[in-house]
């Protein structure tokens, strides 16, 4: 008999209205790959807009579709020539959905073992479940900034998700978190765009260091001039262990928490959906997949 799983799905791109609970074949680790049973994940604005259809996959869509970046979980089985893990093993990780595929949204995902690492015993699946796609986009951009320790570095929001994640590990990096309203700091890192986009830019130092995770944002000329010595990186998420892994550390030490707003059980995500859209939230929606 066919294993089935529980999955939230969306079978065309909508409003949030558009998700439903569907029992689905359980999928099977291929070479490499390590199948998860996830006991929570969290939603993200990119996963507002796949479905929504703002964001589209290259390839033709494929409904119905999972959605979902995040998950934490443990290990059920591994795929042929799988190293690193074994049943049983408590992980957090990530899946660049649309991209890959592979949503995060169901009791059971077969991932690369590349996106997969191990998580302590003390870190709540919750916890672990709201860090994956903020804290890696986050420590991406840190990173891509090539700072010294001490530096001074703003982030122009550093109450949203990503910016929030990113002043939480700045310090950890050993730098100075500026005050958002900061001048002639050493680098910056843009969560935001638009106007907010050139502000962050200004307040760079000539020769300094400056970070997009909203690349449409950067415009050659104006003040992105080539005059101020200041080169513009945009940071995409790497998705794979290496920014995973000092997450997973810190979460172990207790040293990074990620804020989280609300627990749902799954089969409510397209409230979550709702309250994501909503203006004014600043932490993460987590889903409970305990059934």
């Amino acid at each position: 008999m066919e294993a089935r799983i529980k999955a939230a799905i969306i079978e065309s791109f909508g409003d949030a209205d558009v998700f439903r609970m569907a029992d689905l074949p359980r999928p099977e680790p291929k070479p490499g790959e390590v199948l998860l049973r996830i006991h929570a994940s969290s939603v993200n604005p990119v996963d507002a807009g796949v479905r929504s259809g703002a964001i589209l996959p290259d390839d033709p869509a494929l409904f119905p579709m999972i959605l979902g970046w995040d998950a934490a979980g443990t290990v059920e089985a591994l795929g042929p020539e799988t190293e690193g893990f074994a049943p049983g093993d408590r992980v957090m990780a990530m899946s660049p959905q649309p991209g890959s595929m592979v949503g995060t949204h169901a009791e059971f995902a077969a991932l690369p073992a590349s996106q997969v690492v191990k998580i302590a015993d003390a870190v709540p699946f919750t916890t672990a479940a709201a860090v994956p796609l903020i804290g890696s986009t986050a420590l991406a951009a840190l990173q891509a900034l090539a700072l010294p320790p001490d530096a001074r570095v703003l982030i122009n929001n550093p109450k949203g998700a990503v910016g929030a994640m990113a002043a939480a590990i700045a310090p950890l990096l050993g730098f100075e978190l500026a005050a958002p309203d900061a001048r002639q700091v050493d680098g910056a890192i843009d969560v935001r765009g638009r106007k907010h986009a050139q502000q962050a830019f200004a307040a760079v130092k000539d020769g300094g260091a400056y970070a997009t995770i909203v690349p449409e944002w950067w415009k050659p000329g104006g003040v992105f001039t080539e005059a101020r010595g200041i080169t513009p990186v945009t940071v995409q998420n790497p998705a794979n262990q290496e920014v995973l892994l000092p997450l997973a550390g810190w979460l172990a030490e207790g040293v990074l928490m990620p804020e989280i707003e609300d627990i749902l059980p799954l089969d409510q995500i397209a409230e979550a959906h709702r309250r994501l859209e909503t203006p004014g939230h600043t932490g993460k929606f987590v889903l409970d997949h305990t059934f």
